[in-house]
């Protein structure tokens, strides 16, 4: 499965449910992906939106659709954190540790170490639910991490503009307007590198 446009509204729709009505992008979502796909994505949500958006619009999936719900652990496990932040790794990690001794771990372990390696899916499905879900609360700091990290894990810019282009509607215009220039540096970062 890769994170198709309304599963990452979906995201966008559990970090900001005022610019877009969680059970409108439920309905949606469903209407064009599988239920299993569907819960990956509210599951994949809660390291950035939190476990009551996620708690609340679960209650509106039927009960006998996800017993189909398998989580899977991949095997051999993967090092997400180094997937997406690659050679800043250490730096994100020390930065981490300033802001609180126990933020570091938390993440690490409950982000990075469970939720995430919980899905099959693709890394850079992963990030593309992390940018929409960031995008939706306007937090432009980590959604550069984010959109760094999905350019690292083979996500192209054009497929990052269309995702960028498919929130259009329901993003705040200030946060959509530096998305669109944070994708426009790093596009040119990595043609100067080329």
């Amino acid at each position: 499965m890769k994170a198709n446009l309304t599963c990452c509204r979906l995201t966008f729709s559990l970090a900001a449910p005022e610019r877009l009505a969680p059970i409108k992008a439920l309905t949606s979502a469903l209407s064009e992906s599988k239920v299993e796909d569907v819960v990956e994505v509210i599951l994949q949500s809660i390291p950035y939106s939190g476990f009551p958006g996620a708690v609340e619009i679960l209650g509106h999936i039927e009960v006998s659709s996800l017993e189909t719900v398998q989580r899977i652990t991949l095997s051999p496990p993967r090092n997400i954190f180094q997937e997406v932040y690659g050679a800043a790794s250490d730096k994100v990690r020390d930065s981490l540790r300033q802001r609180h001794p126990d933020l570091e771990s938390w993440i690490l372990n409950f982000a990075y170490g469970t939720v995430m390696p919980s899905s099959s899916w693709e890394t850079r499905d992963l990030e593309k639910l992390a940018i929409s879900s960031l995008l939706g609360q306007m937090r432009m700091t980590p959604f550069h991490s984010h959109l760094r990290g999905a350019l690292r894990c083979g996500c192209t810019v054009q497929e990052l503009q269309e995702l960028l282009e498919g929130l259009n509607d329901i993003a705040h215009p200030d946060a959509l307007k530096k998305a669109f220039e944070l994708l426009s540096a790093e596009s040119k970062k990595s043609q100067n590198s080329d």
